[in-house]
């Protein structure tokens, strides 16, 4: 009798067991997008017949280890041309997405022949693994490849012109005969290139489909030199208002062409929205290793329905006092899209008809965040 039980509940567990293996195997085969499911107790690999149209070699199978399976994958990927430092990476990942309680992964962008593949993934708890979707972009990738091209040729075409307005305005200013007049005229006309440099620099920006960490040119610098360039810039064009900082002597580590970009922003919407003049103070504080970096004005503010969606696109205050102000609603929307892709956060606090503070939370962050070596690329020598 016990022998009996026995048989019947191992055909019961192996009935199971089938029944289990169907189901994933369903689920991937019946999916329109190419797929595959890595199952990470069992390591056994599931694909369906539109990623083995891609990829003949990539069939249903089961391996040894995880070692073994993740082995097979990197070997696919370096037969079809991907780029394996991002691969390397990518498996190292989802290795450690393996033991964790609950694993995410952002998808990725892979070369794969002539095809660029995006790879998105979705985790299971029982059993423990993971649905990857192959989505093909390609087309997506050639038209973004030739807008950005149309970009480049903009922004040249933007710039030669305002490189030489900016020129010959410089040599008027140093050699004209001392007229008051004239010397205003050609202040007025610097200010204003100037200000259409920045109003080209945020309007190239936004037309980037993808603003991320990766298109970030990081480096070590001193900030208190970059305030007080900034800062004594615009008290020299904005005699009406008092323009300061403060700053302790410390380095961060950022973009700092974008971080510019982001001061221009924040201290020309303060002055903009000052119109009766008043005091515009950029602050830099360090503690415990976050430095925080704020941009306050004693301006028209903003009213409390309003402050939410101030980093909104396109996104114009509805107010009185706001309706007389120009602008592109595009200066907060960059500032956003900058800090996100550092890591930082940035938020307003403001109120109405008394003023406005922009802090911005640049979170320490290591040069290896945005360059990192391939580690998982050495068990592969």
């Amino acid at each position: 009798m016990r022998r009996f039980r026995r048989v019947v509940q191992k055909r019961s567990a192996r009935q199971k067991q089938e029944r289990h293996t169907f189901s994933i195997a369903s689920v991937v085969e019946e999916v329109q997008d190419a797929m595959c499911y890595i199952d990470f107790s069992k390591h056994r690999l599931y694909t369906n017949h539109l990623l083995r149209h891609w990829c003949p070699s990539m069939m249903t199978q089961s391996f040894t280890s995880m070692e073994t399976l993740t082995r097979f994958l990197y070997t696919i990927f370096e037969e079809h041309g991907a780029d394996m430092a991002q691969v390397a990476h990518m498996i190292q990942e989802l290795l450690e997405c393996e033991t964790e309680t609950w694993p995410s992964m952002t998808s990725r962008r892979v070369r794969f022949d002539d095809r660029t593949l995006h790879l998105i993934f979705n985790f299971t708890r029982t059993p423990r693994g993971v649905f990857i979707m192959w989505r093909d972009q390609t087309e997506t990738v050639r038209f973004e490849e030739r807008r950005n091209a149309f970009i480049a040729e903009l922004s040249h075409d933007f710039r030669t012109p305002l490189t030489a307005i900016h020129g010959y305005t410089e040599l008027l200013m140093n050699n004209h005969d001392g007229n008051e007049k004239t010397s205003k005229m050609l202040r007025h006309v610097k200010e204003e290139a100037e200000r259409l440099d920045r109003l080209v620099d945020n309007f190239l920006d936004y037309q980037k489909i993808d603003y991320s960490a990766e298109q970030l040119t990081v480096t070590t610098f001193p900030l208190l030199p970059l305030l007080k360039d900034i800062t004594e810039s615009y008290q020299a064009m904005s005699p009406n208002h008092e323009v300061t900082y403060a700053a302790p002597p410390i380095h961060i580590q950022a973009d700092e062409e974008k971080l510019k970009q982001m001061l221009h922003n924040l201290i020309g919407n303060a002055i903009k929205y000052s119109p009766e003049g008043g005091t515009v103070h950029t602050q830099v504080e360090d503690q415990a290793g976050i430095v925080t970096l704020s941009v306050s004005d004693t301006g028209i503010g903003i009213p409390a329905d309003a402050l939410p969606y101030v980093f909104d696109e396109y996104y114009r205050v509805d107010s009185k006092a706001h309706h007389t102000i120009k602008g592109t609603g595009l200066g907060l929307r960059i500032c956003k899209r900058i800090a996100e892709a550092h890591g930082w956060g940035i938020h307003a606090d403001s109120v109405y008809e008394e003023g406005t503070t922009f802090t911005i939370e640049l979170h320490a962050r290591h040069a290896s965040s945005y360059v990192r070596t391939p580690p998982y690329a050495k068990r592969f020598d």
